[in-house]
C-alpha cells in the first residue's frame, strides 16, 4: 500500500477519536489496508469476558449480528482464545495456529462466519493492559487465498497508530465522564453555582442557578449569557468581583444583593489545577450565591469547593489563622506525622506544594461581613 493510503487511514484514526461516528469507516480502512474486506475491533475485560468497545466494519456484518457477536459469539471466538497469549502488535495468520479441525467443530466458523462468506484472518493485539485487551482482526472470504507476509507488514504500519488512538479515545472518554460526573455534582448543590470567565460571560451554571435566573426578586439575571444583576447600582460590584478574580494575582470577593430576601455572592477564583481552566483558555471564576437560609462561612465554603474532611478544615483553620503544624499538633493533641498527612492532602486537594501557596488559596475564600 502506498503512502498516501496510508496516510489516509491515520487520519482516519484520529478523526474518529473526536468523532466516535467514525471508528467504523476508520476500522474498516485499517482492514482494506492490510488487505481484508472485513475488519473487526474489540476490547475486552478479560477478567468477565465481556465487550467493553466493539467495532465491526464490512457489509458481511449488518447490526443484528454486532449485537449476536456481543451478546454471545464473543465467548467462543477462538480468535479472542487465541490472542489471550499473544504479544502487542505481534500480526499472525489464523491458518497457521487455527487447526482445520477446529474450524470443523467450531460454532463459531459453521454458525457465525463462514455463513458471513469469511474464512481467513489477520490478527493481532493492539493494545492491553492489566484488565482489558483491545484486538484487531483483519478478514478475507475462503474463496480468497490466505493473508501472507506482505499483509502483515503493510498492518505492522498502522498498528502503532491504532493504538495510540485507542489510548486517546480512552483517555478522551474517561475525561468526558469526569466533566459529567463534576456537572452532575454541581447541579446536585443546594446553592446556585456559576463558572464564569473574566468577562462574566457564563460556561457552566446548575439547576438551582436557572431557578434564580427565573425568580424576578432573586437580584441575578443572565443577559446575553452574562451574569449580571436586576440591580442597576450593583452591576459594577460584581463585574469588579469578577474582575479581581481572573486578573494576577487574583482575589476572590463577595457582596450582598439587597433585596426583600438578602442572598450572599461570593466570586471565587479557580485554581490552576482545576479541571475546568486549560493554559489556552481565559482565566475562571466560580460565582456561589446563598440565601440567608443556607449562608456559608468562609472555612465551609472552603471545604464544599475542594471537598475537605473535617480534619483538613481543622488543620486549614490554624493555618490561616497563624499557627504552624507542630504548634496545631501540639495544642490538639496530634501526633505531627498525621498532621503532616493531612497537610499533604490538603497540598494535593488545592493543587499547591508549599505552605504559603495553600495559605494563599485558603485565603481566597471570601468572608462576608456587614454587607461587604
Amino acid at each position: 500500500m502506498s503512502e498516501e493510503s496510508l496516510d489516509h487511514v491515520i487520519n482516519a484514526l484520529y478523526e474518529a477519536v473526536l468523532e466516535p461516528d467514525k471508528w467504523q469507516e476508520a476500522v474498516g480502512l485499517c482492514g482494506q489496508f492490510a488487505g481484508g474486506i472485513d475488519a473487526q475491533m474489540l476490547t475486552i475485560d478479560k477478567i468477565q469476558n465481556r465487550v467493553l468497545f466493539a467495532v465491526i466494519a464490512g457489509e458481511a456484518f449488518p447490526l443484528q449480528f454486532n449485537l449476536d457477536y456481543e451478546q454471545h459469539y464473543v465467548k467462543i471466538d477462538p480468535h479472542v482464545t487465541l490472542l489471550r497469549n499473544a504479544k502487542v502488535h505481534e500480526w499472525n495468520f489464523c491458518q497457521r495456529t487455527i487447526f482445520p479441525g477446529v474450524v470443523n467443530r467450531s460454532e463459531f466458523y459453521q454458525d457465525f462466519l463462514l455463513p458471513r462468506g469469511l474464512g481467513y484472518a489477520l490478527l493481532a493485539v493492539v493494545d492491553e493492559d492489566e484488565s482489558s485487551m483491545t484486538s484487531f482482526v483483519a478478514m478475507r472470504s475462503n474463496e480468497m487465498r490466505p493473508f501472507d507476509s506482505d499483509n502483515k507488514m503493510d498492518a505492522l504500519r498502522f498498528s502503532s497508530h491504532l493504538q495510540r488512538a485507542i489510548r486517546m479515545q480512552q483517555k478522551m472518554t474517561g475525561l468526558l465522564n469526569q466533566v459529567d460526573l463534576g456537572a452532575m455534582a454541581i447541579d446536585a448543590l443546594s446553592v446556585a453555582i456559576l463558572i464564569v470567565d473574566d468577562s462574566g460571560r457564563i460556561l457552566h451554571l446548575n439547576q438551582k442557578t436557572e431557578e434564580l435566573f427565573k425568580a424576578p426578586a432573586s437580584g441575578l439575571k443572565s443577559r446575553f449569557g452574562c451574569i449580571t444583576t436586576t440591580e442597576q447600582n450593583q452591576k459594577h460590584k460584581l463585574n469588579k468581583l469578577i474582575f479581581d478574580a481572573t486578573r494576577t494575582p487574583a482575589v476572590g470577593g463577595a457582596m450582598e444583593l439587597g433585596l426583600a430576601e438578602p442572598r450572599h455572592l461570593y466570586v471565587i477564583p479557580l485554581s490552576a489545577s482545576s479541571p475546568f481552566i486549560r493554559d489556552w483558555q481565559r482565566p475562571l471564576a466560580l460565582v456561589v450565591v446563598t440565601d440567608n437560609r443556607n449562608n456559608l462561612s468562609a472555612l465551609t465554603l472552603t471545604g464544599r469547593l475542594y471537598n475537605l474532611t473535617q480534619a483538613e478544615l481543622r488543620v486549614a483553620s490554624a493555618l490561616l489563622a497563624g499557627d504552624s503544624p507542630e504548634e496545631y499538633a501540639l495544642e490538639f493533641g496530634v501526633k505531627l506525622n498525621t498532621v503532616r498527612t493531612q497537610l499533604k492532602s490538603l497540598f494535593s486537594k488545592t493543587g499547591t506544594r508549599r505552605q504559603s501557596e495553600l495559605v494563599a488559596v485558603l485565603g481566597r475564600t471570601p468572608p462576608l461581613k456587614n454587607g461587604d
